[in-house]
C-alpha cells in the first residue's frame, strides 16, 4: 500500500488563484481583477444604510430559475487522530458545497482537483476557519473536513441537482441517478451523481498528513 504524504497548509497563505482549482475561498476578497477567479461573487460591499456590515456578499452562489435546488445544513465536525491514513475521497458532479465553521473554531480539508479519479500528487490540505469558509466547485475531490481542536460546529450549504431520494433510483432534472447505496435516505434531499474513489471503491488512495 503506498502512502502520500500530503503537508498541512494555512488557506491565509494561499491565493485566490491557486485555490481556484478546488473552488472558492469565501470572506475573502477578489485580487484586482473582478470576476477573474472561478465561482467569484459580486465584489462584497457594506450597506450605506447599515454601518455594522464590513462587508457582505450576496450573490456567492449562481442562484438561475433553471430547476435546481438550495439546501443548508449544521453539523457538527469532529477531531481525526493523529496519523490517520485517509484511504478515500468523493465528490458531487453537479453540486457545489459551502463549509464555514463557527464558535470561533478551524477545520481541515483534504482536496484534489476535479478529475476522473483523483490525483494523490495533487492532494493538497488546508486548515481554514474562523474568518474564511470554503466553497468547493462541482466534482471537487474531498475528505469531509474535520476539527483539529474540538467538535466543531459548522455551516454547510449545498446548491445544485439535489433530489429527493425516492428508492434506489431516483429521477430529477431530466435523468435517472443511482441511489441504491446506503448513503442515500429515502426522503432526503441529497446531492445526486456523487463518485466514490478508495478503500471499499474503485482504486486505492491513501493520504496521510504532516
Amino acid at each position: 500500500m503506498k502512502v502520500y504524504k500530503v503537508k498541512l497548509e494555512y488557506l491565509k497563505h494561499v491565493s485566490m488563484e491557486e485555490f481556484s482549482e478546488f473552488g472558492r475561498i469565501i470572506g475573502r476578497d477578489e485580487e484586482k481583477v473582478k470576476g477573474k477567479f472561478n465561482l467569484h461573487p459580486v465584489t462584497p460591499e457594506a450597506s450605506p444604510e447599515c454601518d455594522v456590515k464590513v462587508k457582505a456578499y450576496g450573490h456567492i452562489f449562481p442562484f438561475k430559475d433553471i430547476g435546481e435546488r438550495f439546501s443548508l445544513g449544521f453539523i457538527f465536525m469532529k477531531p481525526k487522530p493523529e496519523g490517520t491514513i485517509f484511504d478515500w475521497t468523493e465528490c458531487h458532479i453537479e453540486t457545489y458545497e459551502f463549509f464555514f465553521p463557527l464558535s470561533g473554531k478551524e477545520l481541515i480539508f483534504l482536496l484534489a482537483p476535479k478529475g476522473p479519479i483523483p490525483d494523490p500528487k495533487r492532494t493538497r490540505a488546508f486548515l481554514f476557519g474562523p474568518d474564511e469558509g470554503i466553497m468547493l466547485d462541482k466534482g471537487t475531490w474531498h475528505y469531509p473536513p474535520f476539527a483539529p481542536n474540538g467538535v466543531t460546529p459548522t455551516l454547510m450549504l449545498r446548491y445544485g441537482h439535489l433530489g429527493e431520494v425516492t428508492g434506489t433510483v431516483t429521477e430529477a432534472f431530466g435523468k435517472k441517478y443511482d441511489t441504491s447505496s446506503k448513503i442515500y435516505k429515502k426522503g432526503a434531499l441529497q446531492a445526486l451523481n456523487t463518485k466514490y474513489y478508495g478503500k471499499g471503491f474503485e482504486g486505492e488512495y491513501n493520504i496521510k498528513l504532516i
